[in-house]
């Protein structure tokens, strides 16, 4: 098959590495796959580096002006299936469809929350042969909210890398100087607002100096931050004196060794739509603390503990007792574990995303 992505965004999150994810694994499965972004952003770099070929934009608008040679481009490279992951590309990847006669694929990463069966909207809809939701609770806001046919709309969780776990894990604590006995918490992915950062630090102010929490994501916004939020955060921990029980990590490219050293992930996302940093702690066999809204519940199922994400009393008492209990910890990753390599594999994910552009 030949395959291309859509993702024009400057971000560098969970919904833009998803694209590069599985196109990374469709090109191991022998596929074509071509990538279409913004000129200069991180997926750029990557889509070069890891796609048979891709074309970059200045602007979203310059996609309308090149219309004609991009769908030249596009035929060239014989494109079957078109794959876009944002809302706000679906107009362009229509127009290019009239000219190139590709099966569309739609996964909307966010869960829509307001109707859109305008005629405008209706025009759009018409034209995905495929909309993806990536959790049973979006699936439930988009059927309700788009002008979608039955049998164009299911559910598809994500996936992720299920390796062998790691003999030894990363000891963040001698990193980051700390003491050996000090229980480690952290959160993982981008900081913005509604992702539980906040709430996590003002949990902190209720516990002492044996725990400490690590923030692992981009501190910038070309690295997927949001400015504003981030500069909240470092106010709050220097307003409350709590920076010996907060290290701000940075981004990441390899997640999964900061995860392996972690004792409790917490990830009180306020309304996630799925919650791509659960199933990665999942997979590195890790307690979770997670919240009790959104997909986040369907995606734990009963492998770890559930919270209100903002009630902070609550979230720093389960903090402190699932890291106090070191028995209960390990039943939990264990639980976790088990369930991510059920459920959440990255390769089952690509193929059963395949069969499905083949069913089209």
């Amino acid at each position: 098959m030949n395959i291309l992505h859509i993702c024009l965004s400057h971000g560098f999150g969970g919904l833009e590495m998803y694209p590069l994810r599985v196109g990374k694994e469709m090109k191991a499965l022998g596929h074509q796959v071509f990538g279409l972004t913004f000129q200069g952003s991180e997926i750029a770099e990557v889509m070069q580096r890891e796609f048979d070929a891709s074309w970059e934009l200045e602007t979203r608008g310059n996609g309308y002006m090149q219309l004609f040679k991009l769908a030249d481009w596009m035929k060239q490279h014989q494109i079957q299936y078109v794959h876009c992951h944002k809302s706000s590309d679906l107009l362009l990847a229509v127009l290019l469809k009239k000219l190139c006669g590709f099966k569309l694929i739609y996964t909307d990463h966010m869960g829509v929350k307001k109707p859109k069966k305008d005629i405008f909207h209706r025009f759009i809809y018409r034209n995905v042969d495929q909309l993806l939701s990536i959790s049973q609770f979006t699936l439930a806001h988009n059927k309700k909210a788009l002008p979608v046919k039955e049998g164009c709309i299911q559910a598809l969780w994500l996936g992720t890398d299920i390796s062998e776990l790691p003999t030894e894990k990363a000891d963040l604590k001698a990193e980051l100087k700390l003491a050996p006995e000090t229980f480690m918490i952290g959160i993982v992915g981008r900081l913005s607002p509604g992702k539980g950062h906040f709430e996590l630090l003002q949990a902190m102010t209720h516990l002492d100096e044996r725990f400490h929490l690590v923030v692992v994501g981009g501190l910038n916004a070309k690295q997927g931050g949001d400015d504003p939020y981030i500069a909240k955060l470092k106010t709050y921990v220097a307003d409350h004196e709590i920076a010996s029980k907060v290290t701000f990590y940075g981004f990441s490219s390899t997640p999964e060794k900061q995860l392996s050293g972690m004792d409790v992930v917490a990830i009180p996302s306020h309304l996630e739509a799925f919650g791509l940093t659960v199933i990665e702690a999942m997979a590195q066999g890790k307690a979770i603390i997670g919240a009790n809204t959104g997909a986040i519940p369907e995606i734990i199922d009963n492998t770890g503990v559930l919270v209100d994400p903002l009630n902070v009393e609550a979230l720093a008492a389960a903090m402190s007792d699932l890291s106090l209990d070191q028995a209960r910890r390990e039943a939990l990753a264990k639980a976790a574990r088990e369930r991510a390599e059920q459920q959440f594999d990255q390769k089952v994910h690509v193929r059963k995303l395949l069969s499905i552009y083949q069913m089209l």
